[in-house]
């Protein structure tokens, strides 16, 4: 796959059951031959196939007819997924999950994984919970999903024990009262902050990498 001119308009639509082949090929594709599932959830063919029969929705980014991109907004979620227990979220609150992303690699750099992220919030009911899990290990993901208005809550173990960032976009805020800037791989830190009431609100950039903006405060909506 060759990438197109910068200044070349993509396409956008909402994928549709027809399209599970190409779905499903570029998600291969963009994970890679080493599945590494402490960085990324690899998904089965089976779980697109129920996201475009009603599970969910996809917004697919096209070139030229090709998908280059798509990003997932699922609805219907597994227990195991439920982020409300630990965000001290109602139980009949409605929740909705940013459930991945994929960006052929020639078309990485260009901002789609972030304008995916926009466009999938955009897709929210009023009065939902967004969330998305993230590994500490895929700065990628998470300084993406903190520049669209999703803030750090909970540090679990997710998909089989691997540790994912739960980050929430709920239109709650906090009003910094005190910071700490972590970096990502310091685990224990993360949890001690986030079970005090710490959330984790920026990305910043420094000599040892991409770092977590830690705050804490009064909540706000």
């Amino acid at each position: 796959m060759s990438s197109a001119p910068a200044d070349r308009p993509l396409d956008w639509r909402a994928l549709v059951p027809a399209d599970l082949d190409i779905i499903y090929a570029l998600h291969r594709a963009a994970i890679g031959e080493a599945i590494r599932p402490e960085v990324v959830k690899p998904e089965s063919r089976d779980f697109f196939a129920g996201i475009l029969d009603g599970r969910g929705q996809m917004q697919g980014v096209f070139d030229a007819g090709e998908l280059v991109a798509y990003g997932v907004l699922q609805r219907d979620l597994p227990a195991y997924d439920d982020p409300r227990p630990h965000i001290g979220a109602p139980a009949d609150a409605s929740v909705a999950k940013l459930a991945g992303a994929s960006v052929a690699s020639a078309y990485r750099g260009r901002g789609l994984q972030r304008a995916l992220i926009a466009a999938r919030v955009g897709l929210a009911r009023p009065g939902d919970i967004l969330f998305a899990t993230s590994a500490p290990a895929n700065p990628a993901s998470w300084i993406n999903l903190l520049a669209e208005g999703f803030a750090i809550r909970a540090l679990v173990p997710y998909y089989g024990g691997h540790l994912r960032y739960l980050m929430v976009r709920d239109g709650s805020s906090i009003v910094p009262e005190a910071t700490r800037l972590v970096l990502p791989d310091d685990s224990g830190q993360q949890m001690a902050l986030l079970a005090d009431g710490w959330w984790g609100t920026a990305a910043r950039h420094g000599d040892e990498g991409a770092a977590i903006l830690y705050v804490s405060g009064q909540r706000g909506t």
